[in-house]
C-alpha cells in the first residue's frame, strides 16, 4: 500500500493505493504523521484505487477518525468500491463516518461543515 496528500482549502485527500491490509503499518502511520505535520483537522480518505481493506485499515480509519474528531476535525470516506464498502457496511463504520461516492463531493460536504 503507498499513499499520496493534497491538502486544498484546509482539506486533507489521502490517495490510497493497492490493498489496504496487515504489513501496511509502516505506510499508514506515515500517513497519520504527515496530517498531523501539517495541521489538517478534516481529512478525505480516497479508496478509489484500494481493491481491499482488511482489520489493518480498518483499525487506521477509525483510529483517524477518533484522532481527527478529538481535535474537532472530521474524516469523510469517498470512492469506496462495492467490495470495500461491503467490508466498511459489515463493521457498521458507514453508520459512524460519512462515505460518499466521489472524493469531490466528500470535500465540499467538509468545507461547508466549517461554514455553518
Amino acid at each position: 500500500m503507498r499513499w499520496e496528500s493534497e491538502i486544498r482549502d484546509g482539506v486533507g485527500v489521502l490517495h490510497l493505493h493497492g490493498r489496504f491490509v496487515t504489513g501496511s503499518d509502516a505506510e499508514l502511520c506515515a500517513a497519520e504523521e504527515h496530517l498531523k505535520k501539517n495541521g489538517i483537522s478534516r481529512v478525505v480518505i480516497d479508496f478509489n484505487e484500494v481493491p481491499y481493506i482488511d482489520s489493518t485499515g480498518l483499525a487506521f480509519v477509525v483510529e483517524l477518525h477518533k484522532t481527527l474528531a478529538a481535535k474537532g476535525g472530521q474524516l469523510f470516506l469517498a470512492n469506496a468500491n462495492d467490495r470495500v464498502k461491503e467490508v466498511l457496511e459489515m463493521t457498521r463504520i458507514d453508520g459512524v463516518i460519512p462515505m460518499f461516492a466521489h472524493a469531490e463531493d466528500a470535500e465540499a460536504a467538509l468545507r461547508a461543515e466549517v461554514a455553518c
